[in-house]
């Protein structure tokens, strides 16, 4: 019995480092790979621009999933989505946890890889890079409305007080201007980075490190009032 057991054992391994060898094999040999996989996403629905709505009073699970499957323009299949679990359902808003299975392509560039492209429908695949420079754009616009709505409420605070709020942390200022000045608090930008902060008694400058994360550098969104100006300027990356 031991003599079999060990046979079966040296057989196991022997397959096992076949198949490491083929894979190898395999990623020396392309420049693109592709990998299908499947990823769990929580799909938020509510009437807010820029997410996915329903007009169902109430969102059941084959809405749900409908709505997932064309989301972004795609068309994942039916087998491709399943919805995990009940809709959780606030006021205008639901969540819904899915399992989506879809592919991904690689390709290696120098000595790394990278993910190219998507699979959103049969034979139909979407390039990252154009994805994530259109997300980045919504966010940037996103990012230019929020600084505004904190401006207007630093000069409505002003108004008031006759100076605006004195503090070199975003934390500070939105503590300050809400919920009196500022109706719904504001604390960090779409890239999940907080908001920027430094103001004196007659100038300030409201900030977002856009895409790249990094303060001081050319895609930085940038909302300021210098004291000698009579209004607030807006500053954009190009």
């Amino acid at each position: 019995m031991k003599e079999i057991q060990a046979k079966e054992i040296q057989a196991s391994h022997h397959q096992a480092r076949n198949t490491h060898l083929r894979r190898r094999r395999i990623s020396a040999s392309c420049g693109i790979i592709v990998a299908s996989l499947c990823f769990t996403v929580f799909a938020m629905f509510g009437v807010s621009s820029g997410v996915v709505t329903s007009v169902a009073p109430k969102l059941s699970k084959g809405e749900a999933e409908r709505l997932i499957r064309r989301f972004a323009g795609g068309d994942f299949g039916g087998d491709n989505v399943e919805i995990v679990g009940e809709v959780s359902t606030l006021g205008s808003s639901a969540t819904v946890e899915a399992q989506v299975k879809t592919a991904f392509r690689f390709a290696r560039e120098a000595d790394a890889w990278r993910v190219a492209e998507v699979r959103t429908g049969e034979n139909r695949w979407e390039d990252v890079a154009l994805i994530t420079a259109a997300l980045n754009n919504e966010k940037r616009l996103r990012a230019r409305a929020e600084l505004e709505l904190i401006r207007a409420a630093l000069e409505s605070y002003r108004r008031e007080r006759g100076f605006y709020v004195v503090a070199s942390d975003g934390v500070v200022l939105i503590d300050a201007l809400a919920p009196r000045f500022l109706a719904r608090v504001i604390r960090v930008d779409p890239w999940h980075q907080p908001y920027r902060y430094q103001g004196t008694t007659n100038a300030f400058a409201l900030s977002s490190d856009g895409a790249d994360g990094t303060p001081n550098t050319p895609d930085d969104i940038l909302v300021r009032r210098d004291k000698q100006e009579s209004g607030a300027r807006s500053q954009e990356p190009e």
